[in-house]
């Protein structure tokens, strides 16, 4: 499964700015999937936490927002609709492939969903367990959880090229 790394998470956010650098943290801090980050409203978030259902049979968060988030979330302006994102998901895979592409991602890295990828990968590599990973995701079964947590092909070749040290 692909993931972004640390740098390249960095590299996304930086060259992000307004309702996309938004889009692009809640998604990756939270773990969201693209509609799940799309339809959200200032009614996900109350009392300094983002509560979401999650889709795909998965259950509902409730997660802390972290400072960098709202900051961000207050200079927000919703649609008429009350969605802070009021797009579609073909349009905001257009969004991270354009600013992914100003952050020198690879191309094969820039959809939405590698950032629910990259949020797991994430907490795994700063210590979370499995159990942990799987409620912060929403995932009902350990196996949806796992399931995000596959080493990506760029990842093994690197691991492989140190293991014979080149």
């Amino acid at each position: 499964m692909r993931h972004l790394t640390k740098d390249e998470l960095v590299n996304l956010l930086a060259k992000s700015e307004g309702a996309d650098r938004l889009m692009f943290m809640l998604a990756s801090n939270h773990g969201l999937r693209v509609s799940e980050t799309i339809n959200l409203t200032m009614e996900n978030f109350k009392d300094g936490y983002i509560t979401v259902q999650r889709l795909k049979g998965s259950l509902r968060t409730s997660q802390k927002l972290l400072p960098n988030e709202v900051a961000l979330l207050a200079e927000c302006k919703p649609s008429p609709d009350g969605r802070l994102f009021p797009f579609c998901r073909r349009t905001a895979l257009r969004h991270i492939k354009a600013v992914g592409a100003k952050a020198g991602i690879p191309s094969h890295k820039c959809f939405n969903h590698v950032l629910k990828h990259t949020t797991a990968m994430m907490g795994l590599k700063g210590g979370m367990s499995i159990p942990e990973l799987q409620t912060y995701l929403g995932h009902k079964s350990g196996n949806s959880t796992l399931a995000y947590l596959k080493i990506g092909e760029d990842e093994a070749s690197e691991a492989f090229a140190k293991a014979i040290g080149v």
